[in-house]
Formats: structure tokens, C-alpha cells, sequence
């Protein structure tokens, strides 16, 4: 018996598991893609940036970033635009562009963590409906217990335990590994954003 024969035992609750980590998966690649691409940065690209705005060509500097493919430029160019007249207001503007960003990379990580909550219910779920059919077949019965009947209608019901406890854990391991990629991400804007803000703030010396 092979394990797909196997998990159709399972019932149709095995069905929504299987949805639950094909989201799961698909919600994974695509945050995952997304985080890789935040990581990418030049320092060629910022080192630019920096002497720009060393040198009070803000304008300049915004116009750099907007050329640029890279996340944290993008997250400069609005504040850049505005450091020529107002520093602190520009420094403002970048740091909540930086957390709506953040944001923005933390969107549908709770779906995968409620997925880890919810898949180990669901198989526990699909445990207890299939011992309380077993019994109820085996109270219909004239015959009396059959123990392999018993037997074989036990294993069937653990089948969503067991399904259930593989995506739960699989999410689990997405979930922390996007997190993990996401606060490196945040490091990084942080560091850059820090020394940004730094040159600016030598400029109105």
C-alpha cells in the first residue's frame, strides 16, 4: 500500500490538509522570493548615495535611488526628496518608509503560523470522528468485536493525527525561516538608514 492510498484512508479532513500546505508552501515561495530580493544590495549604489548627500546634493542622491533597483534605495528616495528642506522631517519619512516596508514583508506570515496551530487539531479532529465511527460500527455489530476490524479502523483514524502533525511542523519550520530572513532584512535597513542619517545630519553643520 502505497502512501497516498494511505492518506485517502485518512478522510476528506486529509483533503484540507493537503490544501492547508499546498497555501502553505505557495505563501512560503512567494515571501521567500520576496525577502531574497530585499537582501540584494550594491554598496557601489550607497556609497554614491552617501557622498551625495555629503556633498548636499539630496536631490541627487533621491534621484540615484530611483534609478535603482534595490529595496533600501527605494525605502531612501521620498526622504532624500524632502532632505534639502527639512533633515528631521526627512529622516521621518524614511524610517516609516523603512517600518511600512517591514510591513509589508510580514504580510500572510501569520496565515503559515495559524496554519501550525490548526493542522494538529485538524488531525486530532479526524482522530476522535474516526474512533467514534469505529465504536459505533462495532455497537451495529452482531457478531461482536472483530479485532481486526477494531484494529484496522484505529490505524485509519490516526492517519490525521499523524497528517496533521507533519504539515504542523512544516509550517512551523517555514514560518521561523521567514522570520529569520525578515529580521536580517530589517537589520539591514536599520544599519543603512542609521548611516544615512548620520551623513545627513553632518550636512547641517
Amino acid at each position: 500500500m502505497d502512501l497516498v492510498s494511505i492518506a485517502l484512508k485518512g478522510g476528506y479532513l486529509m483533503i484540507i490538509l493537503f490544501v492547508i500546505s499546498v497555501i502553505a508552501v505557495a505563501l512560503f515561495f512567494e515571501r521567500w522570493l520576496i525577502t531574497k530580493k530585499a537582501l540584494k544590495f550594491e554598496q557601489k549604489t550607497f556609497l554614491e548615495i552617501l557622498k551625495l548627500i555629503d556633498q548636499q546634493q539630496s536631490t541627487e542622491a533621491a534621484k540615484v535611488c530611483k534609478l535603482s533597483n534595490f529595496s533600501i534605495c527605494k525605502i531612501l528616495e521620498q526622504g532624500l526628496h524632502q532632505a534639502e528642506l527639512d533633515i528631521i522631517l526627512a529622516q521621518e519619512t524614511i524610517e516609516q518608509s523603512a517600518n511600512q516596508f517591514i510591513r509589508g514583508l510580514e504580510k500572510n506570515i501569520n496565515t503559515i503560523s495559524t496554519f501550525a496551530a490548526v493542522a494538529p487539531l485538524i488531525g486530532f479532529l479526524g482522530t476522535v470522528t474516526g474512533m467514534i465511527r469505529v465504536f459505533f460500527q462495532i455497537q451495529q455489530s452482531e457478531t461482536g468485536v472483530d479485532i481486526q476490524v477494531l484494529a484496522g479502523g484505529i490505524w485509519e483514524a490516526l492517519i490525521t493525527t499523524v497528517g496533521g502533525l507533519i504539515v504542523g511542523i512544516v509550517c512551523i519550520i517555514l514560518h521561523n525561516f521567514l522570520i529569520n530572513k525578515i529580521e536580517a532584512v530589517a537589520f539591514l535597513i536599520e544599519e543603512k538608514i542609521s548611516q544615512v542619517s548620520l551623513h545627513l545630519r553632518r550636512t547641517q553643520k
